[in-house]
């Protein structure tokens, strides 16, 4: 049997990512089979990188972040980038892309937007995947994602102990506790 994906398959599944009226776990599937061997369609893709919004546009760029080499995929990733919708996941699909481009594109998007933690952790780990250098340095003490992962809003310093720590803590020796 040949599972050698056809022209109309790809087509077939595009439309259906793109129907907005459909189940989501339909256009997921869509979304599955598009994202890999599907180069001979990625004109078709690459037209409608403008026309959508939401979640069918972010799937629709998801996908073809997968073709890498293409500048008009690699601007419409800055594209979204820049709408701030979702800027971990754009920053991350713009580092994944590879185009050593994005070094200065993610560097210049963290000056201009002040991201919270999460965007910024992102922003960093995408330069640093294409290979560049990210010296910017942010604060980020009212960010409550940084405060949490800190600790900066515990109360107690026993709020982080282990429930377990307990257990293999030694008793005193009943001889020592006589003496006294």
């Amino acid at each position: 049997m040949d599972d050698k994906k056809t022209r109309e398959e790809m087509l077939e599944n595009l439309d259906i990512l793109l129907n907005e009226d459909l189940p989501y776990n339909f256009r997921l599937e869509s979304y599955e089979y598009l994202s890999e061997d599907c180069e001979e369609i990625l004109d078709e893709m690459v037209s409608k990188i403008y026309s959508y919004e939401g979640e069918t546009g972010k799937m629709l760029m998801e996908i073809l972040a997968n073709y890498k080499g293409n500048k008009a995929i690699f601007m419409g990733l800055v594209s979204w980038l820049y709408k701030g919708e979702d800027v971990a996941l754009f920053a991350k699909l713009i580092g994944s892309y590879g185009d050593e481009k994005g070094i200065e594109v993610l560097k210049t998007f963290c000056k201009e937007y002040e991201p919270n933690y999460n965007e910024y952790m992102e922003l960093r780990n995408a330069v640093e995947e294409l290979g560049g250098d990210f010296e910017l340095e942010e604060d980020f003490e009212d960010d409550p994602l940084y405060r949490y992962l800190k600790g900066l809003d515990e109360e107690e310093e026993d709020s982080r102990r282990s429930p377990f720590e307990d257990l293999w803590k030694e008793e005193p020796d009943k001889s020592e506790e006589d003496d006294l």
